[in-house]
């Protein structure tokens, strides 16, 4: 894709990429219940070092990059349903067979005391969170602005 990305932008373009950030603290504590490692949605993951060079591998040089304002603060919310829907999926899926009686008391369990938790968890991802990004210029997430030569 940035080999498309470079040999279709004119010279003097502009190419901005924003991409989850794998070596963000609370994604690595998260582990698999960090939601940019939910798929289909991010297939590669790449930290901004490596992805720099590749731009500039390319003949696009990195001018600018953001990685706390590109931050969103959804770790502990996403991560807590992910969680929550691993332990006691709540939809019906063509995929899986019916629920008996006790997976259903079990699912009835986990979603009581899950949805007070998903609450506590968006109070953390707007104090704790969000403080700690702007604090570290640290996030989620990065962008990268490079420029065509």
């Amino acid at each position: 894709e940035l080999d498309t990305a470079a040999r279709v932008l004119p010279a003097g373009g502009y190419l901005l990429i924003e991409l989850p950030d794998p070596e963000w603290r609370l994604g690595r504590l998260f582990g698999r219940y960090w939601m940019p490692w939910f798929q289909p949605q991010h297939q590669h993951m790449m930290p901004i070092g490596n992805l720099k060079k590749a731009l500039a591998d390319r003949g696009l040089e990195p001018v600018a990059e953001d990685r706390g304002k590109a931050h969103l603060c959804n770790d502990f919310t996403l991560s807590s349903y992910l969680l929550l829907a691993n332990i006691a999926p709540r939809s019906p899926a063509p995929w899986r067979p019916a629920k008996p009686k006790l997976k259903t008391l079990r699912s009835t369990a986990v979603w009581t005391v899950g949805i007070p938790w998903l609450i506590v968890a968006g109070v953390l991802d707007k104090t704790v969170n969000k403080s700690t990004a702007r604090r570290t210029d640290r996030g989620n997430a990065y962008r990268v602005l490079a420029r065509k030569e």
